[in-house]
């Protein structure tokens, strides 16, 4: 399983070169099809997500030629039927994953966390009960749009406790949840594939600022000061209460989720599932991660593995 990242705010002709690169690791003789689920249609680079999803399925048949696409109903589709309803087949890379875990598990919350958004996914009966545009999702608690790595701290928080005392925390990208997480030891560098808000607002941070003393440096300016002024045991309390808060997020979807449909199993797949674990724990839910079941690679790209898997069955 290959991941390569394309960030198509940024120039989204890249997802040409990234394609082409992935298509020189396959060997296609051994390709029987294949089959897509699409994600950054809503990318800034594209006016709508109708011309995002034209664009994504574009570079990829022309890539890989002949290539199925998930739509929102779980079923795959052909190039043409994608230009006849492009918003079927937006953001769906969540479903793929949703409909191979209610095909194994039935009845259960699915939870996918990663770098920049958590699905919160009820299954009953082995049926998808979650919405299927991103807007109901959001409205429903069964999408929260914050992840482990690429997530403004100043979205989370907009204030910190330091010494007993309220601080309002300042509105810059100055940290992500990267810095949070590097920080505290819940991921390492490695684990930080794509490029974080950092390097978005300062085009000079690169591979060398990816380390906790540079993380902390990050978050102690979301309090306008510096690493000096509040010293590493205030950084990681603000880093800790930056986990607190997307723990007691997810916790209030899952404690919705688990009275609606009657649900007390999670199981979890992401970067982030030690945020799943956490919040089940919390609510007394059995949880299960199946980075223990797939192995952490596998999880960290479930959407595709899922769809790989759906289409040979």
């Amino acid at each position: 399983m290959t991941s390569i990242h394309a960030p198509l705010w940024r120039n989204k002709a890249i997802l040409y070169d990234v394609l082409y690169e992935i298509e020189k690791e396959i060997d296609e003789t051994e390709i029987a099809s294949a089959g897509a689920v699409m994600t950054g249609e809503i990318c800034g680079c594209f006016e709508t997500k109708g011309e995002g999803v034209s664009y994504i399925k574009k570079a990829v048949c022309r890539v890989f030629g002949d290539v199925k696409f998930l739509d929102n109903q779980c079923i795959f589709r052909n190039s043409s039927d994608v230009d006849r309803d492009l918003l079927s087949f937006a953001s769906t890379n969540w479903l793929a994953s949703a409909r191979f875990i209610a095909d194994e598990y039935k009845d259960v919350i699915f939870v996918d966390i990663g770098s920049t958004t958590t699905d919160v996914i009820p299954i009953t009966n082995g049926r998808i009960k979650a919405g299927r545009s991103d807007l109901e999702r959001l409205k429903s608690g069964e999408l929260i749009y914050s992840g482990v790595s690429r997530t403004s701290v100043s979205c989370l928080l907009d204030r910190i406790y330091m010494k007993g005392e309220e601080c309002k925390t300042s509105s810059e990208h100055f940290a992500t949840t990267a810095d949070v997480y590097l920080i505290i030891g819940r991921i390492k560098k490695e684990d930080i594939g794509c490029e974080s808000l950092n390097r978005y607002c300062y085009p000079f941070t690169g591979e060398e600022e990816k380390n906790r003393i540079s993380a902390m440096r990050r978050l102690a300016r979301v309090l306008c000061s510096d690493l000096e002024e509040i010293g590493e045991e205030g950084v990681v309390h603000i880093a800790e209460q930056v986990e607190e808060a997307q723990v007691n997020e997810l916790i209030t979807s899952l404690e919705r989720i688990s009275e609606k449909y009657g649900l007390k199993n999670v199981v979890s797949v992401g970067i982030g599932d030690f945020i799943a674990e956490e919040s089940s724990q919390a609510l007394n839910l059995n949880f299960l991660s199946l980075s223990s079941v797939y192995g952490k690679r596998l999880s960290a790209v479930f959407p595709a593995y899922a769809v790989a898997k759906l289409l040979d069955d």
